[in-house]
């Protein structure tokens, strides 16, 4: 918004407003916006209570020097703002102040006329009556000033009746647009962590620091600086700023609100009235200045903190003696009337373990209380704290430790997961099946979470359970799924082969037959375990196999098949709650498919709302990189290089397997032919070749296919495969005969954009123009654009249309059914807002207004199939 202000104040007026609340980052946005406009950017401040003293810093920042040559007429009334320009040309009348203005108006006038100005005034909810009027007159006057665009930050959270009277008056006019900061969420907090620390970020760093900041880039930064350091949780200049509108309370009224602070982020009004003491009527007359003080915020029958960062700083300020009298006062409160929580186990057991020394009984049977409530209703990573309370509070760890790390891995948190294993790995020393158990947990942690180690703690595990035993099925499955994964296929057969023969449960049956069959290249098989699976009502078998089935589609060149299979996993996965968990893999899947089809606006759609997910790193390793693939198809080596820098990193830090690493490798060296390092890109290749641990030709062809790199026997399994040895055949010979065989046997595959760039290299350029327009690939249009014209060669390029797209057209069917936004972002697997994109372009093509009206065209055009 402000870049497009910025153009528009060029020849016209512009203003804009920036609010949001105090550290979101309105100052940093202004800055950097600055700093990349070839203007005179002039910045100041509002301070409270000093009358001008924007203008006045402007007027300094400006010097004498500067404003006596913009008033040849001399400088009249500035040298009331500014004493070093002299006394004022005559005494105070009532014309003055106007006077002051217009010579205000006239410096500003002179400045944009030399070149264009940027003029910021932060800091407006502190402004004096006297520069509200001058920025209400300048704002207004704007267009007499062409060249300069105003931008004007605001508190708002701190708006007091006579700046949102300004606000909303100057909103009114038509140059003038306002921009609200919103926090940040999770994954944009994930970014700026990364970009502060230099490296990615510990998922539990920035899950901690994502609560505790709820999204402020300023706590943001602060809560960095201070993570594991003892002492006061952030700077003092930030507590003090967040202690403020507190200070400003009556002793009663700040009373009740450290009483709610105790009480949490949210409170309710019966509850806070029960520990206060106080009847409903004379509660809301206390809590009410709180609430004008933007420091609570009512809802319904509840107060909540305005920024938790608030409740910290009130609670941390309470005395000891005053917090275990407010949590005594609240567990008794909740044990004589649980009704006056949702969730009375959970509240309790906070209330119980913050006063532990003085009640260490209490805490602990409500954290076991609490832990279990948590568990019946799925919530993890509560039933993960509680648990490792009741270890602190003195339970056997022999009655916890397992449960505690089931929770822990279910909520996502590795660190404590990890931690939880390595005491159990102690504690079960001398017991051979428990001890195998928690290395199988290890073995799995430490591989998502990029470790070392993972597979010769799965071998152990399998090695410790006896034959016969039931846990030994479920220890070489996971053996067994992560050979697969290496891939070393020919160890994993031996594994799963032995996992198929031995007893045991259904379930560890079922995993047994999936590894088998995926070895196996089985599909008939896979398909008959995910019914088995579907009848069984086990969504992580469900899921397990519909991943596999996608990933030997993919394999296979099936990819249309492949796709669909990844929109049940992605669909199975929303169904059953594991969206963000388990739709990220699918959604991987689904985009090698689309990539591998074409559908390429689709793909990237799935592979941006996959990443807004936060995945773990492996994984956002995986989806980075194939977003870098499709970005360097399309010309644009950005994605391509933060692709090769995070995924690099990620692999570097812990174990890297061939399906991983080498899709890796395929990137880098595309993006180095992409930058003319022929060179680098062949040694890359013979790295990889080299590496007698790499055996898969399914993810060595695509990185061998790259170049005309030299190379041993190497196997060739399926169509897909034999299109990269035709291709590899074709780079080595540069004959146009070998090129257009490997564009015939990518298009039976129906791989458009391998099919273009063969028709190209084999001079087929019209052939290569047709699909490299279709599927927007920029870089290979300008090269044979570039070729054509050399050449001669007519392109006959078709007219444009306003043709929906096969995203569109998805769109419009799911539209067509009466679905909201909401349930076809769901549906595909989309964001809210790229859906509701979809949709304007949607109604804009078809020339209607409404869903409605747009469902009626579609069917009156036969675009619904």
């Amino acid at each position: 918004m402000l870049a497009d202000a910025f153009a528009r104040a060029a020849t016209g007026s512009a203003t804009v407003l920036v609010g949001g609340e105090a550290g979101i980052g309105k100052s940093r946005l202004i800055s950097e916006f600055a700093a990349a406009q070839q203007a005179r950017v002039l910045v100041c401040g509002c301070l409270d209570g000093l009358p001008f003293a924007p203008f006045t810093a402007v007027l300094r920042a400006i010097g004498p020097d500067e404003i006596h040559a913009l008033s040849p007429g001399g400088t009249g009334e500035l040298g009331r703002l500014l004493p070093s320009l002299g006394p004022p040309d005559r005494a105070g009348d009532e014309l003055a102040r106007a006077r002051l203005f217009e010579q205000i108006l006239a410096v500003f006038q002179g400045l944009a006329e030399r070149e264009p100005l940027v003029l910021a005034v932060e800091d407006l909810h502190w402004a004096d009556r006297s520069s509200r009027d001058l920025l209400r007159f300048l704002v207004r006057s704007q267009p007499a000033i062409p060249g300069l665009l105003l931008v004007i930050s605001y508190r708002s959270d701190q708006v007091d009746p006579a700046v949102r009277s300004l606000l909303a008056e100057l909103a009114r006019l038509d140059w003038v647009r306002r921009l609200e900061l919103a926090r940040l969420p999770k994954n944009a907090v994930t970014v700026q962590l990364r970009g502060l620390l230099g490296h990615e970020p510990d998922p539990g760093l920035s899950d901690r620091i994502f609560r505790k900041s709820d999204g402020n880039p300023l706590f943001v930064e602060a809560l960095l600086g201070c993570a594991g350091q003892p002492g006061p949780s952030l700077p003092q200049s930030i507590r003090d700023l967040l202690r403020a509108p507190m200070d400003r309370l009556e002793p009663r009224t700040q009373q009740v609100v450290r009483a709610a602070a105790a009480g949490g982020s949210r409170v309710g009004h019966r509850l806070l009235a029960s520990v206060t003491e106080l009847d409903d009527v004379a509660l809301s007359d206390v809590v009410r200045p709180a609430v004008a003080a933007n420091l609570l915020v009512a809802d319904e029958d509840e107060y909540a903190f305005r920024h938790a960062l608030i409740r910290e700083v009130v609670y941390e300020d309470l005395l000891p003696g005053e917090r275990a009298t407010l949590h005594t006062r609240y567990g008794e409160a909740l044990a004589q009337d649980a009704s006056l929580v949702a969730r009375p186990e959970v509240e309790l057991a906070r209330h119980w373990y913050a006063v532990r020394k003085q009640h260490p009984e209490r805490a602990l049977a409500a954290s076991w209380a609490a832990a279990s409530t948590a568990g019946n209703s799925l919530a993890y990573a509560e039933r993960s704290l509680f648990l490792a309370r009741v270890l602190e509070l003195g339970a056997k760890p022999a009655d916890v430790l397992e449960d505690a790390i089931e929770a822990a891995v279910s909520a996502g948190e590795g660190d404590r997961a990890m931690n939880l294993i390595e005491a159990a790995v102690e504690e079960f020393a001398e017991d051979p099946v428990k001890l195998a158990r928690i290395l199988r947990h290890r073995g799995e942690l430490r591989y998502a979470l990029g470790l070392p180690g993972d597979l010769d703690d799965l071998r152990e595990a399998a090695r410790l359970i006896p034959a016969g035993h039931a846990e030994r099925r479920p220890a070489l499955n996971a053996l067994a799924a992560r050979l697969m994964t290496v891939p070393c296929e020919d160890k994993a057969l031996v594994v799963a082969e032995e996992a198929s023969r031995t007893p045991g449960d259904v379930r560890s049956e079922l995993v047994a037959r999936i590894n088998l069959a995926y070895l196996r290249a089985d599909l008939p098989e896979l398909a008959r375990v995910l019914t088995a699976a579907e009848e069984l009502d086990d969504e992580r078998i469900v899921l397990h196999t519909l991943r596999c089935q996608a990933d030997l589609l993919v394999g296979a060149g099936q990819y249309r098949r492949a796709a669909d299979v990844a929109r049940c996993g992605l669909s199975e996965a929303a169904k059953t709650g594991l969206a963000r968990t388990s739709g990220p893999a699918h959604a991987g899947n689904l985009a090698e498919a689309l990539i591998a089809l074409g559908d390429w606006d689709e793909a990237n759609e799935i592979l941006d709302h996959a990443l807004e997910l936060d995945p773990t790193p492996s994984l956002r390793a995986y989806l980075l990189v194939l977003k870098g693939i499709l970005g360097l198809a399309r010309g644009d080596r950005a994605p391509a290089e933060e692709a090769v820098a995070y995924a690099g990193e990620v692999f570097t830090r812990g174990t890297a397997y061939a399906q991983d690493l080498l899709l890796l490798v395929q990137l880098q060296v595309e993006l180095m032919l992409f930058q003319g390092k022929e060179t680098e890109a062949g040694e890359a290749v013979a790295r990889a070749l080299a590496d007698d641990s790499v055996t898969s030709s399914r993810y060595l062809w695509p990185v061998v296919a790259t170049g005309p790199w030299p190379v041993g026997e190497l196997p060739v399994d399926g169509a897909v495969q034999r299109a990269y040895q035709l291709t590899h055949k074709a780079e080595r010979s540069g004959e146009r005969d070998d090129w257009t065989r490997a564009a015939d046997a990518w298009a039976e595959l129906c791989q458009p954009y391998r099919e273009a760039r063969a028709a190209l290299r084999a001079g087929d350029l019209r052939r290569a123009h047709a699909l490299a327009e279709a599927l927007g690939a920029a870089g290979m249009l300008a090269e044979i654009e570039r070729l054509a014209k050399a050449t001669r060669t007519r392109l006959d390029e078709p007219a444009p249309e306003q043709r929906l797209t096969p995203r569109e057209l998805q769109v419009l069917r799911l539209l067509a059914e009466g679905r909201t936004n909401r349930e076809i972002a769901g549906e595909l697997f989309i964001a809210v807002k790229t859906a509701g994109a979809h949709v304007s372009s949607i109604l804009g093509k078809l020339g209607v207004t409404g869903r409605v009206q747009a469902a009626t065209a579609a069917h009156r055009l036969g675009l619904l199939g």
